[in-house]
């Protein structure tokens, strides 16, 4: 008799938490919500390197230091403030000598042959049009690294702010749908989640790369073509919305 009152205790306990379960649990609905914006960039930030090596360092030094003096002189000429001008990597590397083939030993110390230098700054730049201009009067002054171009926009806090608000309606779009074609009623959002945004510059191929690398080598007689395309502001989010 006392196992039997045990066990319809027990049935009575596991039925009173099944309908609190039951009153607990809500039905939902998840979408992802996306938007984007092209806008046209503000200022490009440039990447402008040298690279020196000479059999003693302090040669290789002195050459890498006068041109280097030259392009950040050269970048000045053209307007650009000095405060827009920050050196990004400076390096100094021993080159040490070829050993033949399978006659690598690790407790073996190498002979220096040479030192390699390199020097790079990054370059504010608010008037695109002198983008190439820049490229082209480094490379005279003594540039001769590949560098980076990226195409940036003022106010990106702001701007994304936007884009993140149509992402949502994007995604209140779509569970209307959703809830509409399976006959449920929509209620309120119970979580957001901001998926990570980007942003991406873009010239012709959305979104598919952030910036064009150019490689300076030498001087020439036709100028360097650059265009700034448009800047690609993407942001995805994740609603939960509750329905019955």
């Amino acid at each position: 008799m006392r196992k039997f009152a045990i066990a319809a205790l027990a049935a009575l306990f596991s039925a009173s938490s099944a309908q609190a379960d039951n009153s607990v649990r809500q039905n939902t609905i998840a979408v992802a919500g996306e938007a984007e914006a092209l806008v046209p960039p503000d200022y490009a930030m440039i990447q402008l390197g040298v690279i020196s090596q000479a059999p003693l360092v302090s040669d290789a030094l002195a050459d890498n230091s006068a041109r280097m003096t030259r392009v950040i002189d050269a970048m000045k000429a053209l307007g650009i403030p000095a405060k827009d001008i920050q050196t990004a990597t400076f390096v100094i590397q021993p080159k040490y000598e070829k050993l033949p083939d399978g006659d690598y030993d690790a407790q073996r110390f190498r002979t220096i042959v040479g030192y390699y230098i390199s020097n790079s700054v990054t370059v504010k730049v608010r008037d695109l049009s002198n983008v190439a201009k820049i490229i082209d009067d480094s490379v005279k002054a003594g540039a001769n690294a590949s560098g980076d171009v990226s195409f940036m926009v003022d106010s990106l806090a702001a701007r994304m702010d936007d884009v993140r608000r149509r992402a949502i309606a994007d995604a209140l779009h779509k569970a209307q749908v959703l809830s509409e074609a399976a006959h449920m009623k929509l209620g309120r959002a119970l979580s957001v989640i901001d998926n990570q945004a980007n942003t991406s510059y873009d010239n012709e191929m959305r979104g598919s790369v952030l910036s064009e690398e150019v490689i300076v080598v030498g001087g020439g007689g036709v100028s360097t073509p650059i265009e700034s395309g448009r800047v690609t502001l993407s942001a995805k989010v994740t609603v939960i919305y509750a329905t019955n």
